[in-house]
């Protein structure tokens, strides 16, 4: 289950006097709340969702929200807004997911290059992973000559390419070897049948 939701933070109080109260018709002192409100995931603050604030009349106590004050609080009111500073943790979880997105992004363009060196220079170890229809599987590279690339097929296919790592197991290699050029190996990347590379 995802707990999210917003929740509100006091974030600032100031006062103003000579100020008239509509309801107890004093020209008093007002107090001024100013609360910011967040949206989180998880109790993580992700973005904030604006300002809002309430006046409190010093005199009788009354509480008033903004659309409820005169022209004269709500001025009094602005002023005491504008001194209210959004906290920057308030973007503290929108920050983390930005970083994660950045490190993802640079993890796919590092295994990118990654797989170009690995398909020029194979080594053996390195595992293919390959489509075969609507089956996904791997291969190993056994062994490497000048001009050929020895695999070994892995015993078991599954539905899912996401799920291939489940059938990437030492025990599943047990058929003989077999040779393939080192021009077809790269050709069958670019064929699409060759999907991934990798190395341990």
């Amino acid at each position: 289950m995802i707990f999210y939701g917003s929740k509100a933070t006091h974030l600032h109080s100031e006062q103003a006097s000579g100020i008239k109260c509509d309801h107890c018709n004093q020209q008093t002192q007002h107090t001024f709340s100013i609360y910011g409100k967040y949206v989180y995931i998880y109790w993580i603050p992700i973005f904030p969702l604006g300002q809002k604030g309430v006046s409190e009349c010093n005199n009788c106590k009354i509480t008033l929200a903004t659309k409820e004050m005169n022209d004269q609080l709500k001025l009094a009111f602005q002023n005491a807004k504008a001194n209210a500073k959004t906290p920057l943790w308030y973007w503290s979880g929108g920050a983390i997911i930005a970083l994660f997105i950045i490190y993802g992004v640079f993890s796919r363009q590092q295994h990118k290059n990654d797989v170009a060196n690995y398909i020029d220079e194979p080594l053996a170890g390195d595992v293919i992973e390959f489509k075969d229809e609507n089956y996904y599987s791997t291969v190993k590279i056994s062994t490497i000559t000048q001009d050929s690339i020895f695999l070994i097929d892995n015993d078991f296919k599954i539905d899912k390419q996401g799920k291939i790592n489940k059938i990437d197991k030492e025990k599943n290699y047990t058929t003989e070897p077999y040779s393939i050029s080192t021009g077809r190996f790269k050709e069958l990347f670019e064929e699409k049948i060759f999907l991934d590379i990798k190395r341990d």
